[in-house]
């Protein structure tokens, strides 16, 4: 099947991760298998591909770098605080991708077999507010008990605002069906350009994504 998607997001590093529970269930030819999520992964599971998407896949990317260095990351080993509400703003879906990457689950997740690979319950949501301009997740190794604190802040993002206004002018005729088909590919190439600004650009990306190691608990 050919890529179906603009070519940029094949360009954006993947995210490598171990899976002992596939593993242990026989879904690998070879033992000790690594598996890659990439971007275009998080864009299946939502739909779409948008800065929310592109934030989560960034902040947890940035998070397992910090976390395991050189070594390959565990998929399932990692629990993730969300300080936000699941229905608040975008922290719901920023924590479905949360899932897809790392394994994490909310409560309806799997129980596990036996003491071993339990999901259920890593992927969690706080109200607390650890920075109120920032988008805070917290990600750690359950093996080891080493925690960083990512801190997403949307509105640094450089967008310039011209721009701005005109997507989103374009965005409601085209909501509305009311675009003509030079609008539609207008508004498709400032939208996903933003997209591809934050993954690839990553202009200014230290004012607007930022990592914070966490004390040591088991």
């Amino acid at each position: 099947m050919s890529n179906v998607f603009r070519d940029f997001i094949s360009e954006v590093r993947p995210i490598r991760f171990r899976e002992p529970l596939a593993e242990t269930l026989g879904a690998f030819k070879d033992e000790e298998a690594v598996l890659e999520y990439t971007f275009a992964d998080a864009v299946k599971m939502a739909g779409h591909a948008c800065p929310t998407v592109a934030g989560a896949y960034l902040s947890c990317r940035k998070a397992i770098d910090e976390l395991y260095g050189d070594e390959i990351p565990v998929r399932g080993e990692i629990s993730v605080t969300v300080y936000g509400e699941p229905d608040e703003g975008t922290y719901g879906v920023m924590g479905q991708v949360f899932s897809l990457l790392t394994g994490a689950a909310p409560i309806s997740g799997f129980g596990g077999l036996g003491h071993k690979f339990r999901r259920k319950n890593l992927l969690t949501f706080s109200p607390e507010k650890i920075d109120p301009q920032a988008m805070s997740f917290e990600f750690k190794r359950l093996d080891n008990g080493k925690a960083v604190l990512v801190k997403f802040y949307p509105g640094q993002i450089p967008f310039p605002a011209d721009k701005g206004q005109r997507m989103s002018h374009l965005m409601e005729k085209v909501l509305w069906e009311a675009a003509k088909d030079d609008e539609k590919r207008e508004f498709q190439d400032l939208w996903i350009g933003r997209v591809e600004d934050m993954l690839l650009g990553q202009k200014d990306m230290d004012n607007w994504l930022v990592a914070e190691e966490r004390s040591s608990r088991v």
